[in-house]
């Protein structure tokens, strides 16, 4: 398993303290959040990502923006923000070397019967811009509210095959998901699994956390309902890049590599 961990979501935003736990826990990469260069730039900048990574030997993700951005929007000129946005961080995460970029892929938050298409052709236009990303583009799943535009594998995969994209399947946000009174499971449906089979080798990044299917809590694995032994076997068969996003401390984090390494242990 190719582990690494979110900085930002432990709650560590010192660059050198990050990469420090991922030397400890001998962690592949840290998954940047792009919003940190944005909002306190001295605290991540290009040259710090690039020495730090040369020093240790971790590499990076990098979580394209998703704070105030709407890449769905209706209105053309936040829209317009929201590209140049994503664009600069892929410059950004290219630049430092990241392998990868994770991108949220919009919400519809004026939900009348009229606008779901207008949505959706939006999404479409704002991802054409990106099309010639030097960085692999991930696009997650999401479904965490009804404003969501994107509900379900389907609904995933027909945009990411549109557009020639990646995959990062979030396991919390799939357990949410299911959870949610709009989603109406067939009998015994496992929706982890049902992402797993329907995005398949296009899922290149993973994010891993747990809760209680109520809200997207980033518990350590550990926590919550996911049941992470049914996927052990999935995750040691992964050949993309596993992050760990647990809120809070480097404790959780701690604890949630010890716990994933112990099942995969328990299974060879």
């Amino acid at each position: 398993m190719k582990l690494g961990y979110s900085p930002t979501t432990a709650a560590i935003l010192n660059l050198d303290e990050a990469f420090k736990l991922a030397v400890e826990l001998e962690l592949h990469f840290v998954e940047l959040a792009w919003e940190l260069s944005e909002i306190v730039p001295q605290l991540q900048s290009e040259a710090q990502v690039r020495e730090l990574s040369r020093a240790t030997g971790v590499g990076t993700t990098m979580h394209l923006p998703f704070v105030d951005l709407n890449l769905a929007s209706l209105i053309p000129a936040a829209r317009m923000v929201a590209v140049e946005r994503v664009q600069r961080a892929i410059d950004f995460a290219a630049a430092v070397g990241s392998s990868c970029g994770v991108l949220h892929t919009g919400t519809n938050p004026l939900y009348q019967a009229l606008t779901p298409e207008y949505a959706r052709a939006v999404l479409d236009k704002s991802l054409s811009a990106l099309a010639d990303s030097p960085l692999p583009i991930a696009l997650e799943n999401l479904a965490l509210e009804r404003l969501g535009l994107l509900h379900g594998p389907q609904a995933l995969l027909a945009v990411t095959e549109q557009h020639h994209l990646h995959n990062c399947l979030d396991f919390g946000h799939a357990h949410v998901e299911a959870h949610r009174p709009w989603h109406k499971p067939g009998p015994g449906e496992d929706l982890i699994q049902g992402y797993v089979d329907t995005l398949g080798s296009r899922i290149i990044h993973l994010h891993l956390h747990n809760n209680d299917g109520s809200d997207d809590q980033h518990l350590p694995t550990t926590e919550g309902t996911i049941p992470y032994h049914r996927y052990i076997a999935y995750l040691q068969r992964f050949s993309g890049t596993i992050c760990l996003e647990i809120g809070g401390s480097a404790e959780g984090v701690r604890t949630s590599v010890k716990h994933l390494r112990a099942l995969a242990g328990d299974l060879a």
